[in-house]
């Protein structure tokens, strides 16, 4: 299905001829065209149909070479003029906004964090947006209807991004594609005992969604969705991430993400309180974590299941024992969940096969799926 589409697009680009051609049909030998969607030689695309145009078409219809930087006829032709993205659009100012939608709807973009906290005060019930892949959904799929809503992705003050000698500090607002950039930087200027973490965030965030959700769609936003099936909140949790949590008054409170989540789609979280901001430690030598995701598919897809998987190690009389140990999953239950006592039963003990073996069995038991679930 999506041959014709990238047929089409292939025409505006530079690409090369072989492409179009079957080197095995001794058709093409003859210098004839393949047609790139049955395959078989046709007129489509040979010179002497383009040279059929008359020059009354041209002259009526303009040359298009003057002004694209393709032809109509052969994609593969370019001019020396590039299309750029407009200066004027670049340089453009952002301005605070204040809109109204049908049913008396109102919709704001503040520039500063003190002006968020102002509006979350006079609404409490507003809902914060940045790329809108949540909120929606909700409104235009499950016609859910919200009064006031709050575009924060403009505010700086939830887009800090900070690389730290105890951790990274990633503001509510920051984009999946701009975490997951950051993640990789930090894998190379950090050692290499501290980056477990970032590398399980790299493989989860890659098969998290497409390239263009994860270019708006925010970190806090995931977070506070608490989507029982989120692939990255069970990492937060293992982690030891902290939450940042600001209300309307510019009180600060920290909370650790693995007492973040209550319930279903249900956060820590007051009407009049915003997440600000998610500190990430650095990995300690010999703690290693790991991500985990089964789906239908794998690219672009939700999860079935899901989990973060960390393990702290240190050698006692030659052997390596389990220090400290946490494991969380997502799709399980209403909320994503820890494996508390399949934790309690690795810590202290040797890491071999056998613990190994020993922790599946506790788990069978520790969590359970219902039969009706969903």
């Amino acid at each position: 299905g999506y041959r014709p589409i990238l047929d089409a697009f292939r025409v505006f680009a530079k690409t090369d001829d072989l492409l179009y051609t079957d080197a095995s049909l001794n058709s093409t030998q003859r210098g004839e065209f393949v047609c790139p969607s049955t395959r078989k030689p046709c007129s489509c695309g040979s010179k002497d149909v383009c040279d059929e145009i008359s020059v009354e078409q041209k002259s009526a219809c303009g040359d298009t070479n003057e002004h694209l930087p393709y032809s109509d006829i052969d994609g593969t032709r370019y001019t020396n003029k590039e299309l750029i993205f407009p200066p004027e659009l670049l340089l453009r100012k952002l301005t605070y906004l204040k809109l109204s939608g049908f049913g008396g709807l109102k919709w704001y973009r503040p520039l500063q964090l003190q002006h968020v906290l102002d509006l979350k005060a006079r609404y409490p019930d507003a809902k914060l947006v940045v790329g809108n892949t949540e909120i929606g959904i909700e409104m235009r799929l499950k016609e859910f209807q919200y009064q006031v809503l709050v575009c924060v992705a403009s505010v700086p003050e939830l887009n800090k991004l900070s690389l730290m000698d105890d951790g990274l500090e990633i503001g509510a607002a920051v984009r999946l594609s701009e975490l997951l950039d950051v993640f990789k930087k930090a894998i190379k200027v950090r050692a290499p005992h501290e980056i477990s973490s970032c590398k399980a965030f790299i493989e989860q965030i890659k098969w998290f969604a497409g390239t263009q959700i994860k270019n708006v769609a925010s970190v806090g936003g995931n977070i506070c969705t608490a989507s029982p099936i989120s692939d990255l909140n069970p990492l937060w949790m293992v982690t030891g991430a902290k939450f940042q949590i600001i209300d309307c008054k510019g009180k600060i409170r920290t909370t650790g993400a693995e007492k973040f989540f209550l319930g279903y789609r249900k956060v820590d979280l007051a009407s009049d309180e915003i997440l600000l901001s998610i500190f990430l430690p650095w990995s300690r030598p010999c703690e290693f974590v790991k991500e985990f995701k089964q789906a239908h598919r794998r690219d672009d897809d939700i999860a079935i299941v899901n989990a973060g998987m960390r393990v702290f190690l240190e050698e006692k009389n030659g052997k390596w024992v389990v220090s400290d140990a946490s494991i969380a999953y997502g799709g399980v239950a209403p909320l994503s969940i820890s494996a508390a006592k399949t934790e309690e039963f690795l810590i202290a003990k040797t890491w071999n096969k056998e613990l190994f073996q020993g922790a599946l069995k506790v788990l069978e038991n520790d969590i359970v799926l219902k039969e009706n679930a969903p």
